[in-house]
């Protein structure tokens, strides 16, 4: 006969003691590494929006092998603008001169009188960053968005002089593609929102893409209320910058 067993063995349960360590050790955890998602995030949305921006450059030179050497004769600086400073009659901006060398707007609305109610998918045209993105200045941002197409970004179709006046006698619309005195410098297009210097897309950056096609981040200046009162004529007729800031 086998000897009989003195002490029963232990439930392998928890007790509340070790319940309590366990959740307190998987809330640090995951205190340390939600921040650094976040980030990651972050990085990627940053990395999306660049590339998308690159393919817009690219595209924007084939435009211009097709049409005579100039750039895109766009109506105005997006859709949400309407008829302001317009220079074509037939409403056609930047993805609608753009369609046959790069992809169709998926993101554009079937009805711009609706209440926004959803955000739509990031594309070409629209940053995943920047179609989120909140600026308490610009209380209408997200109908902004809607009218612009959901195009995050802005053509630089007519910038400022150095007196703050629109130069309206040499429109980036329709110029010719040799005709900018930078063209490393001077920018083509930037993001939605631009207005704060901390408030824009991906923090305190914004992807440009500048005049001879290539694209790039840029840090934003805490001296800046409207990045494109500040930097649109720069590179256009000279090295100056149009507003107070320090050069970049």
């Amino acid at each position: 006969m086998a000897p009989r067993r003195s002490r029963s063995i232990a439930s392998a349960g928890f007790t509340l003691i070790e319940l309590l360590v366990v959740i307190a050790i998987i809330a640090i955890l995951a205190g340390m590494l939600l921040p650094a998602l976040a980030k990651a995030k972050s990085k990627a949305h940053e990395t999306y929006c660049l590339n998308s921006l690159k393919q817009i450059g690219l595209s924007t030179s084939l435009y211009s092998g097709d049409f005579n050497e100039r750039l895109p004769l766009v109506q105005n600086w997006g859709r949400a603008w309407g008829t302001d400073h317009a220079l074509r009659n037939d409403s056609k901006w930047l993805p609608d001169l753009l369609e046959k060398y790069l992809a169709r707007n998926s993101n554009k609305p079937s009805n711009y009188t609706a209440k926004v109610t959803s955000i739509p998918k990031p594309g070409i045209f629209t940053c995943p960053s920047g179609i989120k993105a909140k600026d308490a200045s610009i209380t209408t941002l997200n109908n902004l968005l809607r009218d612009n197409d959901h195009v995050t970004y802005i053509w630089n179709h007519i910038y400022l002089t150095k007196a703050g006046d629109y130069e309206t006698k040499r429109p980036v619309s329709g110029r010719k593609d040799s005709d900018v005195a930078s063209p490393t410098r001077a920018v083509l297009l930037w993001e939605i929102p631009y207005w704060n210097w901390d408030k824009s897309a991906h923090g305190t950056r914004l992807n440009l893409v500048f005049a001879d096609n290539h694209a790039g981040p840029e840090k934003r200046m805490k001296d800046e209320y409207d990045w494109w009162a500040f930097h649109s004529r720069r590179g256009w007729e000279d090295n100056d910058l149009t507003g107070k800031t320090v050069k970049q």
